[in-house]
Parts: C-alpha cells; structure tokens; sequence
C-alpha cells in the first residue's frame, strides 16, 4: 500500500479514537454530575424531612402539654367541687358535680387526641372514676343527708348515739363475713332468723342479731327520723361495709389517687427523650 495512503489511514484511526475517547469521557462526566446531582437531591429531602419531622414532634409535644395541663386544671376544679359542695350535698343539693365533670369529660377529649397510650390510660381512670363519683353523689344524695343528720345528732343526743353504734355493728358484722356467705345476709332469710332463735354463731346469725338490734335504734330516736329514713339507714348499713360518706370519702380519695398517677404518667412521657411512637 502506498506509504501515503497508510499515513492517512492511520491519521484517520487516530481521530476516530481520539473523539470516542472524549465522548466517553464526557459521558462519564455527565453521569457523574447527575449521580452527584441525585444525591444532592436525596441529601436535601433527608434533611427536610428530619428538619419537618423536629418541627412536627416538638409541636405536638406542646400540645400535648397543653391537653395535659387542661386536664389537671379540670380535676383541680373537680376536687373543689368536691370539698365545696359534697359536704352539703342533699335534698335540696343532689347534683353539685354534674358540671364539674363536664369539664373533666371536655378536657379528656384533648388528652384522647393527643395520647399517647400510657398517658391516655391514666386519662381513662380520672374520668371514669369522677364519672362513677358524680353518679354516686348523685344517687344518695338523701341518704348522705339522712346520715349526717345521725352523725350530727349523736355528739349531744343519746339516743342518736345508740342507733349511730348500732348501725355500725351491722357494717362490721357484714365486713367480716365471707362475700360469698353475705347472701343469707337478710332480715327475710328463714335460715338466719332460725339460727338466731337457736342461738347459733354462725354469720347469718350475728347479722340477724344485729339488725334487729339495729331496726329498734333507729326507731328510738325521738322522732329524730322518719320511718322511710329509719328504713334507709337499715339497708344501706346491711348492703355495704361502708356507709354512703364512708364510701363517697373512700371513692374521692381513689379519685385523688388516679388524678396523682396521671400527673406523673404525664410528667414521665414529656420529660422521656424516646417517646412512645403513636
């Protein structure tokens, strides 16, 4: 071949290979520059959406301060209630917690937003516990006023002081029998009148002994009751260990309890640096 010719064609290879060279390596360059570009890009969401992520958590972290501390003032507002009105509580004032627990009710719906579980639980028992209190209250308003009406009349007046003990007896009879022997606990029970005229010691006995006991006090009060209190007082001292205030001090001191476990449950989640995921 002519020595030119091959000149020429090696000249022209050398292009060739030359302008494939710089095409690759424009492409490498290109597809390192958009690489580099996509990584940016992820770099950048990441970075948005932890910074968005921070932002959301430490919102909802005031918020949920917010639902808790409202639902603290709410049982503080129960409890005044409590004190205030409770102790008066009666026929002419049945129903001084209604409002009260609407608030503790309003202030819980925050706290149902907010959660987290085991804040919300403890959210659950102050509510239902003031819930139970208010119905309580409610229901024996009368006979808590029938109660104190003994209780007051027993620092001065005989008589009163004879019944008062006596009812107390029953109480104290029915607390130390067995809940599963208290059934036979009746004044229309055949079984414990008969062990009673028998002279027997078993429970149903006692608890007949004492009842009747009990019936003949409230009746010798001097006109201090009527007989539909009398009767009041009889079934409430036979039914439960504790009389209506013993039983509406005993629930506002578990109501005291759950209010106290909420605060820290409360306190506890906010001040936790890994929060429960809800």
């Amino acid at each position: 071949m002519d020595p030119a010719l091959l000149a020429a064609a090696a000249g022209l290879v050398g292009v060739v290979l030359g302008s494939t060279g710089t095409l690759a390596a424009a492409h490498i360059q290109r597809k390192g520059s958009k690489d580099q570009a996509e990584a940016t890009v992820r770099a950048a969401v990441t970075t948005a959406r932890f910074q968005y992520a921070g932002a959301l958590e430490q919102q909802n972290r005031i918020a949920q301060r917010t639902a808790y501390v409202g639902l603290i003032a709410a049982t503080h507002e129960f409890r005044r209630a409590l004190e205030r009105e409770v102790p008066a509580v009666g026929r002419m004032n049945s129903d001084p917690l209604r409002e009260p627990q609407r608030v503790l009710r309003d202030a819980y719906i925050e706290v149902e937003l907010e959660g987290p579980p085991s804040v919300l639980t403890a959210a659950d028992a102050v509510v239902g516990i003031g819930g139970a209190l208010t119905q309580f209250v409610y229901n024996d308003a009368e006979l808590m006023e029938t109660w104190r009406t003994l209780h007051n009349a027993a620092r001065t007046h005989e008589p009163a002081g004879t019944a008062l003990s006596a009812l107390r007896d029953v109480q104290r009879v029915l607390a130390e029998t067995p809940p599963t022997e208290r059934q036979g606990l009746s004044i229309h029970n055949d079984r414990a009148r008969q062990d009673h005229q028998d002279g027997l010691r078993t429970p149903a006995a006692r608890w007949y002994a004492a009842h009747q006991a009990a019936r003949q006090a409230v009746y010798d009060t001097g006109g201090l009751l009527t007989g539909d209190q009398a009767e009041e007082l009889l079934l409430d001292a036979s039914a439960f260990p504790r009389n209506a205030l013993e039983r509406v001090v005993h629930v506002s001191r578990e109501f005291e309890e759950a209010a106290a476990r909420f605060v820290q449950v409360a306190r506890d989640y906010l001040n936790d640096t890994h929060p429960e995921i809800t």
